[in-house]
């Protein structure tokens, strides 16, 4: 019988929590492999592999919480989206511009 390869321990660090409310959290880590803990599968490589890592998002409400674990270019993806959504309500709670103010101002710089 052949002994079970162990398999590296990932390591993370929190990037931002969030507490929207009292038992609810979100946090944003980077996790990642301790550096030298892997061997690099490259052509001529001879040293051990480097890991960038992932990015993890862990979503919590009480005891029940769900996780992922996104490249970075979806973790960017899903930034973007986060912030042009925020924009959006934040636009939507605007006063609409006076169109007959403007147009007295316009007028009289012209």
């Amino acid at each position: 019988m052949t002994a079970t390869p162990e398999h590296p321990t990932l390591r993370s660090r929190t990037v931002g929590c969030l507490h929207p409310a009292d038992d609810n959290s979100i946090t944003v880590d980077h996790v990642y492999l301790p550096e030298g803990s892997h061997e690099c599968s490259e052509p001529g490589c001879v040293r051990p592999a480097h890991d960038p890592g992932m990015v993890g998002l862990i979503m919590s409400e009480g005891d029940n919480a769900v996780s992922a674990l996104l490249e970075p270019e979806e973790a960017l993806i899903l930034a973007e989206r986060l912030t042009r959504a925020a924009s959006l309500v934040l636009e939507s709670g605007e006063d609409p511009a006076d169109i007959e103010r403007e147009a007295a101002k316009y007028t009289a710089t012209a």
